[in-house]
C-alpha cells in the first residue's frame, strides 16, 4: 500500500482528512508520516510538538499498513462504545 491508496481507505473507514498528515507536514494532533531518507516513521504529534508512539518502518508500505491498522482499529472501538 502507499500513500495515495492508504488515503482512499481512510476516507472509506470515514477518517476526517485532519487527523492525518501523509506528506510529512507536521501539524499538531494529527497522525503524520515522515519520510526521513531512508525510513519512514509515523508518530503522533500533540499540540506542544512532541512525537508519541512514533515508530520507524523500512517502507512506505510498511508504515502505511500500520497506520491503517491503527485507524481502523480505532474506528473499531469507536463503533462498539459509541452507539
Amino acid at each position: 500500500m502507499n500513500k495515495t491508496e492508504l488515503k482512499r481507505k481512510l476516507t472509506a473507514l470515514d477518517v476526517n482528512y485532519q487527523e492525518y498528515s501523509l506528506d510529512g507536514e507536521l501539524i499538531s494532533d494529527n497522525i503524520i508520516l515522515y519520510n526521513s531518507y531512508h525510513t519512514w516513521d509515523v508518530f503522533y504529534l500533540d499540540e506542544r510538538g512532541d512525537r508519541h508512539e512514533e515508530k520507524s518502518f523500512s517502507s512506505e508500505k510498511e508504515a502505511c499498513e500500520y497506520i491503517y491498522k491503527l485507524f481502523k482499529e480505532s474506528k473499531e472501538i469507536e463503533k462498539k462504545y459509541l452507539k
